[in-house]
């Protein structure tokens, strides 16, 4: 198995013990120096010839490793070399320079069986370690499969509905070990008004894409501007600025390795450049153009010039909202015909499909079933050519995605299949959501970001996750950090009108609905009201409000989530457990609503369980023995075990 240097503060000795014992148990070989530096050796010989040596660098973050220049500098190795993993022992922040990793957490472990993320750690060690295939397999008695098949609704709190082509995020590419070295250098462009601007935002560029080529691609190589002079050898990329005063136009483009054929370019014009970080955005989309790159040039396939490029402006595009989805499927379906065996492609067009069928499903469509069989067999291919690949399960999830447990199980087969999936991950969380599984949705959504840094997608899902987990201050704090990333993206838009509606600033969330809907002003009548009755919760307020979503949601039983949601944001218990016993209305009934902070008095209820075995998910906790997080962080009148058992089946 692998060599392990565990990096951590003396005062930390105990719980790396446990640590260390249950690695050594999955059968690694761990170097500590309390255990391995022996009588009359040089301390930091014995440290660096360790660290030289090792398969990964594992650092413990705690509040007291974060002050020991001994773990910093040790884990800096690590980083350095591409071998670090960080494991949190008590939540705590890791130090500037190591934030853009995601530590796993370990916080709750007690040192006792395996830790809570133990599969999540032996995934890392496999990828970080290059252990072959299904060393990470997670070493746990089989639980029986869920057969269940309930739907779940497509609306969010029945006030916006994205489109699936939405819901996306960049393609997180599986790693290769094929013989060529791919090298490409960061430049300023020669073209560039100003230099120095330009040379500054390459030397970023530069610096962010060595830090995650090498962890994706064996043989990646990027060369800094000052070293990349001479080298034919390498793919280019160029960086261009020209400011004039407040404003900004910049350049980013990919060429050739003659510097003449160009393969991709994206342009920006800011009028106003201190409104956003351009700096780091156009060091984003290089990482994400040269990952895509990567992905085209690592395979076995040889990809002519025309399909290179469109392959590159597909890839570079999906998160970007640029493209309808047919217009996203007629490209690669351009890309299959001229590449027949690149797999990736297939991935693409596979999802594309998927995105088409989900769209057309629930309607009287008869193009739906076509669609969904046309999605079905493209999914197939991808699988066959691209087995370790995640993209064709999201493909699959997507025309599940209205089936909240069989959907859920799919995600957590893709993210076992490719645990890098920032995209598997991001799903994941809001599948979690949906369980009662708050802890785990917010794990998620930081795998996602951490792994999918240049998507507002996957930021907005994190936030998201904070949001309906209660943890306000963190989400309003992400949010502004967004926004500085991210100042009109739609995503973030959404993310923030969701926290604002219902728990932050109403008056914030009255200016941002008429962009969060194409609704008449009759239409958004509702939910001014519900923003009114926030700031001044008078009972008549209220039930205007609530009389007013009610009139809206009557000829369509799936809006009747918004008056539920109204009724547990004021607090109206009982009448949120006479909607919830309506049969017509509990087919309709989003899961996750139920998990929201605002919902804790419905949860405190007994009677919450018996909607809850009639929704299905008392099935599934005792199945999967996930029991939801409220169990046992929230003060209840009854054991949720024992008034579960109440309802077998």
């Amino acid at each position: 198995m692998a060599r392990l240097f565990l990096s951590y503060s003396r005062k930390d000795a105990a719980r790396a013990q446990q640590l260390t014992d249950w690695l050594e148990r999955d059968g690694h070989d761990v170097w500590r120096d309390e255990d391995d530096i022996g009588g009359g050796a040089s301390f930091s010989s014995e440290i660096e010839k360790a660290l030289n040596d090792c398969d990964a660098v594992i650092a413990l973050w705690s509040a007291d490793s974060v002050q020991s220049a001994w773990v910093r500098d040790e884990a800096g190795y690590g980083r350095d070399k591409g071998k670090l993993i960080p494991l949190s022992l008590d939540a705590i922040e890791p130090p500037l320079g190591f934030r853009q990793f995601q530590s796993i957490n370990l916080s709750k472990w007690k040192g006792r069986g395996e830790p809570p993320n133990a599969e999540r750690i032996r995934s890392a060690i496999a990828r970080i370690a290059n252990l072959p295939q299904g060393a990470a397999e997670r070493r746990r008695e089989p639980r029986a499969p869920l057969t269940m098949a309930f739907g779940r609704p497509l609306l969010v709190g029945g006030v916006i509905v994205l489109a699936a082509a939405a819901i996306v995020a960049i393609f997180l590419w599986q790693r290769w070990s094929g013989d060529r070295q791919i090298a490409i250098a960061v430049l300023p462009s020669p073209q560039s008004a100003d230099k120095a601007m330009a040379a500054d935002y390459a030397n970023v560029a530069a610096a962010d894409m060595a830090a995650v080529l090498p962890r994706k691609f064996d043989r990646a190589s990027v060369i800094a501007p000052a070293d990349a002079g001479g080298d034919a050898s390498a793919y280019r990329m160029l960086i261009s600025t020209d400011p004039h005063g407040a404003a900004v136009n910049a350049s980013l483009t990919l060429s050739d390795r003659d510097g003449r054929t160009t393969l991709w370019s994206k342009n920006w014009s800011l009028p106003d450049a201190s409104a956003s970080d351009l700096k780091a955005e156009i060091s984003a989309s290089a990482s994400k153009a040269a990952l895509c790159l990567m992905d085209a040039k690592a395979g076995s396939s040889q990809l002519s010039q025309p399909a290179l490029g469109l392959y590159l402006t597909g890839c570079t595009d999906l998160g970007e909202s640029t493209r309808s989805n047919g217009d996203f499927v007629a490209l690669f379906e351009r890309v299959t015909k001229l590449a027949p065996g690149f797999g990736p492609a297939w991935d693409y067009l596979a999802l594309g499909r998927s995105w088409i069928a989900e769209g057309l499903r629930g309607g009287s469509s008869p193009a739906y079933a076509p669609a969904l069989q046309s999605a079905r067999e493209t999914i197939a291919v991808a699988r066959k050519l691209n087995p370790n690949s995640a993209m064709s399960y999201d493909a699959e999830y997507h025309l599940i995605s209205d089936d909240t447990f069989r959907g859920l199980q799919l995600l957590e087969e893709g993210a076992k299949v490719d645990p890098d999936d920032g995209r598997i991950q991001m799903h994941l969380s809001d599948g979690f959501i949906s369980v009662g599984r708050m802890s785990d949705s917010i794990e998620a959504a930081q795998r996602g970001v951490e792994l999918e840094p240049a998507s507002p997608y996957v930021r907005s899902q994190y936030i998201l996750a904070l949001v309906y987990s209660g943890q306000f201050s963190k989400a309003k704090a992400d949010i502004a950090e967004a926004r500085k990333k991210w100042p009109k993206d739609p995503a973030i838009d959404l993310a923030d009108f969701s926290f604002q509606f219902r728990y932050g600033d109403p008056r914030a969330a009255l200016e941002l609905l008429p962009g969060m809907t194409n609704s008449s002003d009759a239409d958004m009548a509702p939910y001014r009201k519900f923003i009114a009755a926030r700031l001044d919760p008078s009972r008549a307020k209220v039930d205007d409000a609530i009389a007013a979503l009610k009139e809206g949601s009557r000829n369509d039983p799936r809006r009747r989530n918004t008056v539920l949601l109204a009724l547990g944001n004021f607090g109206r218990v009982d009448e949120v457990y006479q909607l919830l016993e309506d049969p017509s209305f509990l087919v309709h009934v989003e899961r996750g609503d139920l998990f929201r902070p605002d919902f804790a008095p419905v949860r405190a209820d007994p009677r919450f369980m018996r909607v809850a075995a009639r929704l299905g998910l008392v099935r599934y906790w005792r199945q999967t023995g996930y029991w939801p997080d409220f169990c046992t962080s929230e003060r209840l009148r009854y054991d949720c075990k024992t008034e579960a058992a109440k309802y077998p089946g």
